[in-house]
């Protein structure tokens, strides 16, 4: 009974941004551009409370690369790309900024968490800058958790944990603890 109710919220978010939505859809077919995907994204971030994270979740779900329905994406959070994948009981602190990610399962992040695309967006594959953006997507294992104000770069195995103000530069083995900056495994499994 309450998943039935919960989709039934779900659809009416839905409904309620399709505008947005089918904005966003015109946009991914008659162009490469993802301006219009942005300003919604901005539109849709500063609504408050519990409606904002329905119309938020609605909105991205329609929109990002594959999204599952039962998310929850905080105040003032936002997808920079339409190229993230979330898989199901997502959990997004508020302010944080996302962009070509993949989050597992059960993945929470706290507030403030910034998870970019990659970590050479601006250089090449010898280290050179270069003028054509390049996006890796970045991987965050199911049931992690990310601590406030972390940066996380590169992959992030299943069950591990981000301290907060953590920067990841390098992966991170599954169901660890890292920490620092850079990041380094405070504790690993026995």
């Amino acid at each position: 009974m309450r998943r039935a109710i919960k989709a039934l919220v779900f659809g009416i978010a839905w409904i309620a941004v399709s505008p947005l939505i089918l904005l966003t859809w015109l946009e991914a077919k008659l162009s490469r551009s993802e301006h219009v995907f942005q300003f919604c994204a901005h539109l849709v971030a500063p609504l408050p409370g519990w409606p904002g994270a329905k119309l938020r979740g609605a909105f991205y779900c329609a929109t990002l690369a594959n999204c599952h329905w039962e998310t929850h994406i905080g105040f003032g959070s936002i997808f920079t790309h339409r190229g993230a994948t979330l898989a199901p009981n997502v959990s997004i602190g508020a302010y944080c900024v996302i962009g070509h990610a993949d989050l597992g399962a059960g993945v929470m992040t706290g507030s403030r968490v910034s998870i970019p695309s990659g970590k050479r967006q601006h250089f090449g594959g010898e280290g050179e800058l270069v003028s054509e953006t390049r996006y890796d997507t970045v991987r965050i294992g199911a049931g992690c958790w990310v601590g406030e104000g972390a940066i996380v770069l590169a992959e992030v195995g299943a069950g591990s944990v981000v301290a907060a103000g953590a920067v990841i530069v390098k992966p991170v083995p599954e169901r660890c603890l890292v920490g620092g900056n850079p990041g380094q495994v405070l504790r690993s499994p026995p």
